[in-house]
């Protein structure tokens, strides 16, 4: 039996949805929810992309309405963290749904990001 969500049928597109909401000058929120993973990650690098290319811009990636993330969606985590070593702007997680947080723990990657349990967590 095998404890691994369903592949699913790519005849039916799995849905992603992003949404961007600036709530300062210098802080955006970027909600994820369905599937991130080979086939909708770039959904979301195409959303952080001109986010993280400011310095002091602080980023906050919602991930509560997040069911699955596979490698290609943490690559893409990954690479929107190592930008902003490179810009100055600031990336954290928000909430990060069971399924997400089992994924960053085994990889390590909860050591790198921050994360925050929720939107009032997260410091200004």
């Amino acid at each position: 039996m095998s404890t691994h969500p369903p592949t699913p049928d790519r005849r039916q597109a799995t849905p992603v949805d992003v949404q961007v909401r600036t709530s300062a000058p210098d802080r955006s929120l970027v909600t994820v929810t369905g599937y991130l993973d080979r086939h909708t990650a770039h959904h979301l690098a195409d959303a952080l992309q001109p986010l993280l290319g400011r310095d002091g811009h602080t980023v906050l990636v919602d991930l509560s309405g997040v069911t699955f993330l596979d490698s290609t969606g943490l690559t893409c985590l990954i690479t929107a963290y190592r930008t902003t070593r490179i810009t100055g702007a600031r990336l954290a997680l928000i909430a990060p749904s069971q399924q997400v947080q089992k994924m960053l723990q085994l990889t390590g990657v909860d050591r790198v990001l921050d994360s925050y349990p929720s939107l009032d967590a997260a410091p200004p």
